[in-house]
């Protein structure tokens, strides 16, 4: 008898070790984020003077060292190649003479090849032109900065 209840025990004792040594048949899995991170929503720059296009859109126009160099962005504000060939531009001083400066195309902006002497506080005039014409397809009246 007391043969039969070490047997007992003894299975118990293998059956219970056994059972904690076996995986679950579903064990519980870490939490892990399945989402994808958001893409970061597009900003315009925080440089600069940022204007609305009339037909939607934006530019930026910013003193970038010793030349104005002109931006263009859609309207989701994703960067964008200009879609005029040609710029001018007139800085109106407070105390000095009024400077002038033609703005080409390089790359995917238009800059002027010209010095924009400091002091940088002016009012800017700059029309831009599609192609050849001499009437301005857009034009912008502001005060830098």
């Amino acid at each position: 008898m007391k043969t039969l209840q070490i047997l007992l025990t003894l299975a118990a004792l293998l059956v219970a070790a056994y059972a904690a040594d076996t995986p679950t048949a579903n064990p519980p899995k870490p939490k892990t984020s399945t989402a994808k991170p958001a893409k970061p929503k597009p900003e315009l720059p925080k440089t600069g003077i940022n204007l609305p296009r009339p037909a939607g859109g934006w530019i930026n126009a910013e003193i970038a060292g010793i030349r104005l160099v002109v931006k263009f962005f859609d309207k989701e504000k994703k960067p964008v190649p200009p879609d005029v060939e040609r710029g001018f531009a007139r800085f109106n001083y407070a105390v000095k003479s009024d400077r002038k400066a033609v703005l080409g195309r390089e790359g995917n902006t238009l800059a002027t090849p010209a010095t924009v002497r400091p002091p940088h506080n002016f009012q800017v005039i700059l029309s831009l032109f599609a192609g050849e014409g001499t009437q301005p397809t857009e034009s912008y009246t502001f005060r830098y900065p």
